[in-house]
């Protein structure tokens, strides 16, 4: 008579609780990961829109990012120099959203706060549930629009575009291990970059980003860092 083989119970839960103890150890990680990698390929899209938007103007119209004298937040005219108008025109945007920020944004500027910023912010809402937050008002020459950087570029309108827009975590992406997010003018360009450092990186839905001229550029080590890797 052929003898039967097989598991035990015991050998059977045993083998269910390890499962259960290394999905538990490992889930986690491979949940960040993942979020860090659907926000690193956001962001280099919402670069690639806002880059193909104003070099799009620019070629109809004549002007870019460095060349926003007005400073209307509604698409009141439509020949206004304005940061709404080039996106507006040039991208597909939530008309109904877009308006001034009910809510405080992050956004850095140059020698500015971001207490003193989020009371007169603006935000410019996509079709793809993307938005840019700046100050309401702005013009390039109030940012830089006039000043050449090192690589012949002016430096730019800082804004923060945040990879779904309302959507939740709605924190600042950075390199100081901040969870909360943390100004994105304290994550200087220059200098070593800590978001090396995996323990330090934090990547959510939120990036500093400059636009310069004819070209979005990432603000800030946490933004180049997720752009570059």
């Amino acid at each position: 008579m052929m003898k039967k083989t097989g598991f035990t119970l015991a050998e059977v839960l045993i083998t269910l609780a390890i499962i259960g103890v290394v999905a538990t150890l490992t889930l986690p990680a491979l949940m960040t990961n993942t979020a860090e990698q659907q926000a690193k390929t956001a962001l280099k899209k919402g670069i690639n829109t806002l880059t193909e938007a104003a070099q799009m103007n620019q070629a109809i119209a004549g002007w870019d990012y460095a060349s926003i004298t007005s400073a209307n937040s509604e698409n009141s005219v439509d020949t206004d120099q304005s940061m709404y108008n080039l996106l507006s025109n040039r991208t597909s945007v939530d008309y109904q959203k877009s308006g001034k920020s009910s809510e405080a944004k992050q956004v850095s500027y140059q020698g500015q706060s971001t207490d003193k910023m989020a009371s007169d912010n603006y935000t410019v809402f996509f079709r793809d549930g993307a938005s840019i937050t700046f100050p309401e008002g702005i013009t390039s020459d109030q940012n830089g629009g006039t000043v050449l950087e090192n690589d012949n570029l002016v430096y730019g309108i800082a804004v923060l575009y945040d990879t779904n827009g309302t959507k939740g975590p709605n924190i600042v992406s950075n390199c100081e291990g901040a969870a909360l997010g943390v100004d994105t003018e304290k994550n200087k360009e220059t200098g070593d970059n800590k978001c090396t450092n995996k323990a330090k990186r934090i990547i959510k839905d939120q990036f500093g980003v400059r636009l310069r001229g004819g070209y979005a550029v990432p603000n800030g080590q946490a933004a180049r860092w997720a752009f570059e890797n």
